[in-house]
């Protein structure tokens, strides 16, 4: 069944449905430059889902890591011992009992369920259903989540964020705890984990980065410490902002051009007007010049027949 468009024409929830409506196996791949979102459907249901941001993609180990369920140290140590045996990682992970299957297929649902809020966000961008195809074939854990029910939790989850957002409006707000002992607040498990990474150093987006529970879960859980007066707003961030490039356009390329054409003729004319002026004076300096050069061999004549000067009526009289 061919199933391709964009989500202008044809919003997500609608092309979840039809998969799961139709009973369809294959991978839903979704373009939104540079972000594409790849889901993966048996019988309708969906089986993965992950994130490609350019060439990023973050594995499901990695995010073992970074969620803490797993140390670093003992990562590295499991990957020295996949590069030495060839045994799958997540083979490892559950033989040796560093986590038990229950808890990876819990996180495998977690992760599916943060694409899903994630794609519900979005308003444009391609898609195409590749039947047939799966997303993990190799994969040693299997899931399956009911479509409608992430359908309606991601559709719940859209209705909360503008109240979230409002209140934690902005990824470079820094949070400190507040010690309240009569408050006796039985936090939740995931509520418990991002209080403890609060440390008035660490913004809300660096929270994001290590808490390992997504963006909406994270926002989740502070904005409820923060309305039942457990945290507080320290401070934010100076953020870092790049540096803008000027850009110019034809119009304003042409505007210059003219404006300097311009300014080139005015210049140009009082340029040749001073030329002219000058020559003009050059010219009535010379003629009179000539004319007092003149009057001087008249009176060196007179001088020479006289000894003595002429008066003017003299040089008048006799030249």
């Amino acid at each position: 069944m061919a199933i391709e468009g964009d989500l202008k024409s044809l919003n997500i929830s609608s092309v979840l449905q039809l998969i799961s409506s139709e009973h369809l196996t294959g991978v839903l791949k979704i373009r939104k430059h540079p972000e594409v979102a790849d889901v993966g459907f048996v019988d309708g249901d969906v089986a993965g889902a992950f994130f490609e941001v350019g060439e990023r993609v973050e594995s499901l180990e990695t995010y073992l890591v970074k969620s803490g369920m797993i140390g670093k140290n003992l990562f590295d140590m499991i990957v020295d011992i996949h590069h030495e045996t060839k045994r799958p990682i997540i083979s490892i992970i559950i033989e040796d009992k560093y986590l038990t299957i229950e808890e990876i297929e819990r996180t495998i649902k977690f992760k599916i369920q943060e694409v899903m809020d994630e794609l519900f966000t979005w308003k444009e961008g391609d898609f195409k259903f590749n039947e047939g195809a799966l997303i993990y074939p190799k994969s040693v854990i299997k899931v399956r989540m009911h479509t409608e029910g992430l359908i309606l939790e991601s559709a719940r989850r859209l209705d909360e964020w503008p109240r979230i957002s409002k209140a934690i409006s902005s990824g470079d707000i820094v949070f400190k705890r507040i010690d309240r002992p009569e408050l006796k607040l039985q936090l939740k498990e995931d509520e418990a984990r991002v209080l403890s990474l609060i440390d008035e150093r660490r913004s809300v987006d660096d929270l994001l980065q290590i808490s390992g529970l997504g963006k909406f879960h994270t926002y989740a859980c502070l904005y409820h410490l923060q309305s039942t007066g457990q945290i507080e707003v320290a401070y934010a961030k100076p953020s870092v902002k790049k540096e803008q490039k000027t850009v110019v356009s034809m119009k304003s390329f042409n505007a210059s051009i003219t404006g300097a054409l311009a300014m080139g003729i005015l210049v140009a004319g009082f340029v040749a007007g001073m030329f002219v002026s000058r020559l003009r004076v050059f010219s009535v300096d010379w003629c009179c010049v000539e004319e007092h050069e003149e009057d001087g061999d008249h009176s060196k004549i007179f001088f020479y027949k006289h000894q003595r000067q002429p008066s003017s009526q003299e040089l008048n009289d006799l030249f």
